[in-house]
Formats: C-alpha cells, sequence, structure tokens
C-alpha cells in the first residue's frame, strides 16, 4: 500500500477554468515542448519535482523576475501572485508548500 506521502503526491491538480486562456497564452508556449525551450513540461511531475521543492517564495521569484530562459512576469503582465501559483501547481502537478 502507498504511503501517505505517495498518496498526496499522486493527487491531480487540476486548473480553474478561468485560468484556461492564461495558460494558453502565456504557459503552454514554452512548458508544452519542452525539448525546444529547455522549460519543464507542464504535467511532468519529475521535471517539476526539484522546482517545487524551492518553495513559494523562489518559484514566485523566478516567475516575477525571470529565470535562465523564462521571461519576467513568466509572459503574463496581468497575473496576481495567486493566478501564478495555481498555473505552477497545475503545470508541476503538485501542490507547493507553504514556507
Amino acid at each position: 500500500m502507498p504511503s501517505t506521502a505517495q498518496q498526496a503526491s499522486a493527487v491531480e491538480v487540476g486548473l480553474d477554468p478561468a485560468l484556461e486562456p492564461v495558460y494558453q497564452r502565456s504557459c503552454s508556449v514554452c512548458h508544452s515542448n519542452a525539448a525546444t525551450t529547455g522549460a519543464p513540461l507542464a504535467r511532468d511531475r519529475g521535471a517539476w519535482a526539484p522546482r517545487i521543492a524551492q518553495g513559494r517564495e523562489v518559484l514566485l521569484d523566478h516567475t516575477i523576475n525571470g529565470f535562465n530562459g523564462m521571461p519576467p512576469m513568466g509572459a503574463c503582465a496581468d497575473c496576481t501572485e495567486e493566478q501564478y501559483v495555481a498555473l505552477i501547481e497545475y503545470m508541476a502537478n503538485a501542490k507547493i508548500k507553504d514556507e
């Protein structure tokens, strides 16, 4: 039987339907083709695990200020921090632990 941690990590993280257009115009451009962009592929828990482990503040900093090939604001200048978190959790298919 899987451990509680394994069960929790297996929970699918959905996306608020209101954020679907934001995901399509801002996130999927890079996160749907990792081979081309080097960005972690959306829904690939393994690729996102080390990033999620960095925590909310680091992920938000990288999203807002840009990091490596990621543009500042993640190509969504009108997103709120909570929307960024929801989009990151959806792409990572994992919840970000509060620090």
